[in-house]
């Protein structure tokens, strides 16, 4: 087995700024009032669709919460943009787009995150879904005047006409006191369906076919129409607007030794002491182990709720604010709540370096009213550095068998998962024969798996459906299960990409034969040897049929493709709460799963 092991540490700042979550951020709902000027083809539907075969067109119902661009001859379709302007923000989103359309989400009008069905690419360019777009130069030659744009780290979108989710943390531009430029704008982060397609990414300037053409302090949300059909719902944005804080009037006192707690303090003599403006100020320690106690003030500008987040990489720490004193040291970091009141609150660190491989320092965060969560300090070994992560290849490792967890679920230990150079993959649960999920994009995280002692779990790289929970998929007519069932193996055909499981059930041979599609679009897969009842192939109350032997399962996110008039319309029934989407089991059951 060859595996390809990557050496990915992120840096301080950014794994302390992503990892915090921002509770105590109110978000803003936007609706089509909150934009402003002519709203061209945009309208607010009730429901939207889209036939994977039919470009450019999405269909909808009257209703509310979905903002629909639908382009026509008598109402072009027109960009949209907000009333109000924003500098750092958080936007969250979900968007639809029609087949072969395309859109674009402008940070401050200016940077645009592209939006595109790219539906079965396996490259990324930075004009494919999820990409930052280019900047332009019209001055330079053909085929030069595009530069600086950032192509998606893998392409994790899901199918034309399925409800995809956009998640971006962006930094705006920073200015002096004349307006003279000192920081570029910053995407920090971009999600695409739950992978992380971006990070940390410096913006230079303006992306092609921005408002203004210069770096600004503060912009609209813009959200391009003129480029197709397409649809938007949930958008939420936080702004972040407060001061950064600081930390002032830092007392420090230093010990020599390894400490596990506070008492082994008591009658110890301080080697170090003293004072300076900061905590960057603050000398490297005198030994390889030691304590410090520091005392100082958090200086806030706007009095609320903050989150504190206190980490010695190696060590143990303690935290304290106010009249609080510090009882004990913990080898996990410091979380907490705290009010604070504008201007100076009074705080206390402790932070023990007890192992001599342990580095010196600390981490220290805050988040809060209108504040992204932000670095105070940062120790010289950086973030809390996390494993090397361990990443399975479809190239290198086609197949591999670990556990898995998934929602809703117990921790399968006999799953086998497939990928294939389509970058289309799906894992399958031996114990019980369910294909349990499916997605498009890179394989496999094996870092919990094989690090250290492992715990036998592998996670999806890519974005991931979750079909279904594990249970016996064959269902007698009246919907009861066999629990006969005894797994037999499985085999690979054609170059491993093809996979065929066998099993027993009741009594009966049973084949399940899973394909990638030649398109990319999504699998086939043939059940052979259950002679009646159903066959379970997905969770889910509603079926959509989008035409003859093409439906959507919108609770999943996938497209079913069926021969109903050989085998009969797929059904949807609830047993103990638990429900699913079923075919009628005629012997042989076949079908295809886009996504």
């Amino acid at each position: 087995m060859i595996l390809n092991k990557h050496v990915g540490l992120l840096t301080a700042a950014l794994a302390l700024q992503l990892s915090i979550l921002q509770a105590q951020q109110n978000p803003v709902k936007l609706d089509l009032n909150s934009f402003d000027g002519n709203k061209g083809s945009w309208t607010e539907v009730g429901k939207v669709w889209a036939d994977p075969t039919v470009p450019n067109v999405l269909q909808s119902t009257n209703g509310e919460g979905v903002l629909a661009n639908l382009p026509a001859k008598k109402k072009p379709g027109v960009d949209i943009v907000t009333k109000e302007k924003y500098g750092d923000v958080d936007l969250s989103l979900e968007y639809m787009v029609a087949p072969g359309s395309n859109s674009g989400v402008y940070l401050q009008g200016n940077y645009e995150i592209q939006i595109l069905d790219s539906w079965t690419s396996t490259t990324t360019k930075p004009g494919d879904n999820g990409g930052i777009y280019q900047r332009w130069d019209e001055s330079k030659p053909d085929g030069q005047k595009g530069y600086q744009g950032y192509a998606p780290r893998q392409n994790a979108s899901k199918a034309p006409g399925v409800w995809q989710k956009l998640e971006v943390s962006f930094q705006a531009a920073k200015f002096d006191a004349n307006g003279n430029k000192i920081e570029n704008a910053r995407f920090l982060s971009v999600k695409l369906n739950g992978v992380t397609i971006h990070e940390n990414l410096e913006v230079f300037g303006p992306t092609r076919g921005s408002m203004t053409g210069e770096d600004v302090a503060e912009g609209p949300l813009r959200i391009q129409g003129d480029h197709g059909a397409v649809a938007f719902r949930n958008i939420e944005i936080t702004a972040f607007t407060t001061k950064t804080p600081t930390v002032s009037g830092v007392n420090y006192e230093t010990f020599q030794g390894s400490f596990n707690n506070l008492e082994e303090l008591t009658g110890k003599t301080a080697v170090a002491k003293g004072s300076v403006a900061s905590l960057n100020e603050v000398p490297a320690s005198v030994s390889d182990v030691n304590l410090t106690k520091y005392t100082a003030n958090l200086n806030v500008a706007e009095a609320g709720e903050y989150q504190i987040t206190l980490q010695v990489p190696g060590g143990l720490s303690g935290f304290a604010v106010g009249n609080e004193s510090i009882s004990e040291l913990s080898n996990r970091g410091v979380r907490v709540r705290k009010q604070l009141k504008a201007g100076a609150n009074p705080i206390q660190i402790i932070a023990s370096k007890n192992r001599n491989w342990s580095v010196d320092g600390f981490n220290l965060a805050i988040s809060g009213p209108g504040l992204r969560s932000t670095d105070l300090l940062v120790s010289e070994a950086g973030a809390y550095q996390e494993t090397d992560p361990i990443l399975v290849d479809a190239d290198a490792t086609p197949v591999l068998r670990s556990f898995r967890d998934i929602p809703n679920s117990k921790r399968l230990s006999h799953v086998v998962s497939v990928a294939t150079e389509e970058q289309v993959n799906y894992a399958y649960d031996m114990e019980t024969g369910t294909l349990i999920q499916v997605w498009r994009g890179e394989f496999l995280d094996a870092t919990p798996m094989w690090n250290s002692r492992g715990n036998g779990v592998s996670v999806p790289r890519g974005a991931v459906v979750n079909l279904t929970t594990p249970a016996i998929n064959a269902v007698n007519s009246d919907y009861s299960a066999s629990e006969e069932f005894r797994t037999k193996g499985y085999q690979l055909m054609n170059g491993s990409e093809d996979v065929v499981f066998s099993y027993l059930l009741s009594g009966q041979a049973v084949k399940d034969e899973i394909k990638v599609l030649d398109s990319g679009k999504g699998i086939n897969r043939a059940v052979s040897g259950i002679s009646n009842g159903f066959y379970r192939v997905a969770a889910g109350t509603e079926i959509q049929k989008i035409n003859k032997g093409y439906y959507l399962l919108p609770e999943t996110g996938v497209y079913l493709e069926y021969d109903e008039a050989a085998f009969g319309a797929p059904v949807t029934h609830t047993t103990d709460g638990n429900a699913g989407i079923f075919l009628p089991a005629k012997g042989n059951i076949v079908y295809n799963l886009l996504f």
